[in-house]
């Protein structure tokens, strides 16, 4: 065979040179998706020759948890077709897992054959299954992160002039596919579902699982629903399920409308996956557009409102109180006071709304009247009653409440320090400079101030390096297992010492338990709160429990405003 020309051996070379400046790696694929060639870095990365790849299934390289994606990736080509900066990640020396961008090309003729072009990442890979914001099984953004990443998903796509949509999938829950197909077969389904619209969503983390056997993709416009539809049938059917045993149902929301503000894309988005999560495709329209959904969230938001407003200030609403006693001889500190709706039901999503309204801060000036007026009674019985009112962290931040909150103390005058007032966890405190000002406000007028769920979610160490507070409420999450958790014990320990060096008194809340009540005094907790002292009454009793409760089935892990 005669040698190739000068010529060609520079066309050769100033291909290969384009194709590396691009790569690190070279991969050639047949048929079988097995390497028939590979050059580059491959032994600083891989720690095998190029020689050794040749015969061996690429997919044997890659971290187990990206397998399935890249198959999925390569049975979605057409030929002629290319996929560009796949994340997947190689199973490097010793088993690490590489960071890796993946371009992949499929050759022109029918029979397959792929070109891989792969980029080595500097940082590691963050494992989709060892992540608290995914799905273990489909490796899909749970629905609360995939709000925030669709919505932005949703802006870049606006700012590039392209139209997308939310496709919502519903098939038979768990129980039903492990009863059809065994328990590992059904994960493999879910794994490849979710394999399936990863690769049709703008981004890897523009598809979620909200639940059982609900899943959702955010896609361009000219990415069919249809094809996205058939494609998870298609999953059904390499496992033996026709469309009626998957009980596949979907929607499509389009964004089309170029008149929706950012805020309005967040906020549909958010209405539409709390409907889908709770309802399934049932809850919502078929052909329903997001200026549709807008208008009836808008009208929906409107009435949650008003009937918000009139439980307020119709004063429609009942306070009760729960003692909270000292644990060395269980007398009677002080009592919170919880919130209650006249019709008996909890309130804990009408203050969750509340806040998102920003109506909260009427709320907790309703109970702070409630609770002032309490207070006043029980003086004219010559019964000196101090309470705990919970403040949300948007109402200490909101300037007109504080001003409203001062003139409503003033009718305790110089016994303000009746009143105490409990920061709750329920919205982040943002601005920690404005918090510690609040707090210094409402101290420097005579109310002690209690920092709530401390250990759980934001409210930790930060909060006490800058807030200057009498009181840390101790997580209940902490105190359920404290007799049988050394962990959990140690944790407490912590935030006993630090508080103590910053002469903080304690308190914990969730105490149900004798044997609770004796390891948390001999720790040295202050204060104590829970069923075993007392629950919730719409009567103050003078005297708390001095012995265990018979307790019924909790319902929830706390009681917040109710």
């Amino acid at each position: 065979m005669p040698a190739p020309s000068q010529g060609l051996r520079a066309e050769r070379d100033r291909f290969v040179g384009f194709a590396f400046a691009h790569a690190d790696i070279l991969v050639e694929l047949d048929a079988q998706g097995q390497v028939s060639w590979a050059n580059g870095a491959i032994r600083s990365t891989l720690g095998l020759d190029a020689d050794d790849l040749v015969g061996k299934p690429f997919a044997s390289l890659i971290d187990p948890a990206d397998i399935i994606l890249f198959r999925a990736t390569l049975g979605r080509l057409d030929p002629g077709q290319r996929r560009r900066d796949m994340p997947i990640a190689l199973r490097g020396r010793g088993e690490t897992a590489v960071p890796a961008m993946i371009s992949t090309n499929r050759a022109l003729h029918d029979e397959p054959h792929y070109f891989l072009s792969i980029t080595i990442g500097s940082q590691p890979v963050p494992r989709q299954n060892g992540s608290p914001a995914r799905n273990r099984v489909s490796g899909l953004l749970e629905a609360a992160e995939f709000t925030q990443s669709a919505t932005e998903a949703f802006h870049r796509a606006r700012a590039g002039g392209n139209s997308a949509c939310l496709t919502l999938l519903q098939i038979c829950e768990s129980a039903e596919l492990e009863r059809l197909l065994g328990k590992e077969r059904a994960g493999a389904l879910l794994a490849e579902i979710g394999a399936q619209l990863k690769l049709r969503a703008m981004d890897l983390d523009s598809a979620t699982q909200m639940g059982d056997g609900k899943f959702g993709v955010a896609h361009l416009e000219d990415e069919s629903p249809d094809d996205i539809v058939a494609a998870i049938a298609e999953v059904g059917r390499s496992f033996d399920l026709d469309a009626d045993k998957l009980q596949l149902s979907d929607r499509t929301v389009a964004f089309q409308d170029s008149a929706l503000a950012d805020d309005d894309v967040e906020g549909i988005l958010a209405y539409v996956v709390e409907r889908f999560s709770r309802d399934g495709t049932a809850g919502l329209t078929e052909g329903a557009s997001a200026a549709e959904y807008l208008r009836r969230m808008t009208a929906e938001t409107l009435s949650r409102v008003v009937g918000m407003r009139d439980l307020i200030h119709a004063h429609r609403i009942a306070l009760h109180f729960q003692p909270i006693v000292a644990l060395k001889d269980r007398a009677i500190h002080h009592h919170e006071v919880l919130l209650r709706f006249a019709d008996g039901r909890s309130p804990f999503e009408d203050v969750k709304f509340a806040e998102e309204i920003n109506i909260i801060h009427e709320l907790d000036l309703a109970v702070t009247q409630g609770a002032i007026q309490r207070i006043l009674k029980e003086d004219g019985k010559s019964r000196s009653l101090q309470l705990a009112v919970n403040m949300s962290a948007r109402s200490l931040l909101n300037d007109t409440f504080l001003d409203m909150f001062a003139k409503l103390g003033e009718q305790l005058g110089a016994k303000r320090n009746r009143l105490i007032v409990e920061i709750t966890e329920s919205a982040r405190l943002e601005d920690l400079p404005k918090a510690a000002q609040a707090v210094d406000q409402l101290r420097g007028s005579g109310h002690p101030v209690c920092l709530d769920d401390f250990g759980a979610g934001a409210s930790s160490l930060p909060y006490l390096q800058q807030l200057t507070v009498d009181y840390v409420k101790i997580d209940g999450v902490y105190i359920r297992s404290i007799t049988e958790s050394l962990r959990e014990r140690a944790i407490v320990q912590g935030v006993l010492t630090t508080c103590r060096c910053l002469g903080i008194k304690t308190v914990a809340e969730m105490v149900e338990q004798e044997d609770q009540h004796k390891c948390l005094a001999e720790l040295g907790v202050d204060l104590g709160q829970g069923w075993l002292y007392g629950r919730p009454a719409a009567e103050i009793d003078p005297a708390p429990s001095t012995g265990p409760q018979r307790l019924g089935r909790r319902r929830a892990a706390k009681e917040i405003w109710g």
